[in-house]
């Protein structure tokens, strides 16, 4: 069965989509191909979450406006960025814009693959963590807010009405349904997911 997740590759090369397609093919990835950053944009209403591949250079718009333009368009997609161009603030630029990674033309199959491989699974381990999240009680949420929010379990429980030996054990709750193993990760966690959004 094809990845559960479609490549969409993004070139003004024909010849390059087409090599990138049957390279991942060969990896049982479904792909998709796209000339152009505005025809991509068509069809994204009709088109399912998939990693995108882009190139920076193209004829129109470019790999980094892709990338800053996805969000307000209500999209997550992560972005790998392909240049035959790169130099330092370009790599700084696609970082701060969200790329997932930036590679340099010409580059090895592996090095492809092994960086779409790393999002499939930073994907895959926040699809876990989000239903772990999902588990949690309001009153979890609750406390796992204020933690976020770095307050002590007395400072948690005076602002919830509730003893601190409750907080800690809600704490252990939290701990134990996020598979956290220390309070820094479990904060990590809480923050990757957006967690401190929830309203008390």
């Amino acid at each position: 069965m094809p990845r559960d997740r479609p490549i969409y590759i993004i070139d003004d090369e024909p010849q390059m989509c087409r090599s990138l397609e049957m390279l991942l093919a060969l990896e049982d990835f479904e792909t998709r191909s796209f000339p152009s950053v505005e025809a991509f944009f068509h069809d994204l209403p009709r088109l399912p979450p998939g990693i995108i591949l882009s190139d920076v250079a193209l004829g129109g718009l470019s790999g980094l406006e892709l990338l800053q333009t996805l969000p307000s368009l209500d999209r997550s997609d992560p972005v790998i960025l392909v240049t035959g161009h790169a130099d330092i603030p370009m790599a700084v630029a696609a970082m701060k814009s969200g790329a997932a990674d930036l590679l340099e033309k010409p580059f090895e199959a592996q090095r492809l693959l092994g960086a779409v491989a790393a999002v499939r699974d930073r994907i895959l381990q926040s699809t876990l963590l989000e239903q772990r999240l999902a588990s949690l009680s309001h009153r979890e949420r609750q406390v796992l807010r204020q933690i976020v929010e770095g307050l002590t379990a007395k400072q948690i429980a005076t602002r919830l009405d509730i003893s601190p030996r409750t907080v800690e054990t809600y704490r252990e709750h939290l701990m134990r349904k996020t598979g956290a193993t220390s309070l820094a990760q479990l904060v990590r966690f809480a923050v990757e997911a957006r967690v401190t959004c929830v309203p008390l």
